[in-house]
Formats: C-alpha cells, sequence, structure tokens
C-alpha cells in the first residue's frame, strides 16, 4: 500500500475515532460536572496503538501501552484518594449506622 493511501486510512480512522470519543463525554448541566473524558481518551489511545501495530511499530505501541497503562492506574488512585465523600480504597464513604432495636440477630 502507498503512503499517500495509508494517510488517507488513518485520516478517516482518526475523524470516526472524534465522533466516538465524542460520543462518550456527557455534560450534567445540573451538577455542572462533565464526564467521559478519560473514556473519550482512551478510546483515542486504543485507536492510536492499533494504527502503530497496523504499521508495524509493535515496540512503540507496547511501550505506549505500558505508559497508558501507568497513567490510568495512577490517575484513578488519586481521583479515588481525593474524590470528596469517598475513602481512600474508593468505596464511597457509607454513614454508620446504629441498630437501636435491640434485636442482636445478625
Amino acid at each position: 500500500m502507498a503512503i499517500a493511501d495509508m494517510s488517507r486510512v488513518i485520516q478517516g480512522l482518526a475523524a470516526g475515532i472524534g465522533f466516538l470519543g465524542a460520543g462518550a463525554i456527557l455534560k450534567l448541566n445540573a451538577e455542572r460536572e462533565i464526564l467521559g473524558l478519560t473514556t473519550a481518551a482512551t478510546i483515542w489511545l486504543t485507536a492510536a496503538l492499533g494504527v502503530a501495530v497496523g504499521l508495524g511499530r509493535i515496540g512503540l505501541a507496547l511501550i505506549a501501552l505500558a505508559f497508558a497503562w501507568v497513567v490510568l492506574t495512577v490517575g484513578t488512585w488519586f481521583e479515588r484518594r481525593w474524590e470528596p465523600g469517598t475513602n481512600p480504597r474508593g468505596a464511597a464513604a457509607q454513614p454508620r449506622t446504629q441498630d437501636i432495636s435491640g434485636d442482636s440477630r445478625g
């Protein structure tokens, strides 16, 4: 395949992935919050890794995959650690309730 043809394929792939990523992003007006940015970026990353492998750059794809995995893992840890209303393990903080009925059956 000629280089010009490959660039057209990559261009079409980039346009299609752009629409998929845009569809993954949600803006919630009530909370003034935007969701799905990491999902959209990961869709782009997956497409880029596929293009790299398709062009025979497997080493580059593996390095990018390892880097992305580290960034996403560390980012998730930071997000869960410092998000208001969550405990450090990422589970939502639940208020403690006390059974005042005197029922000792568990």
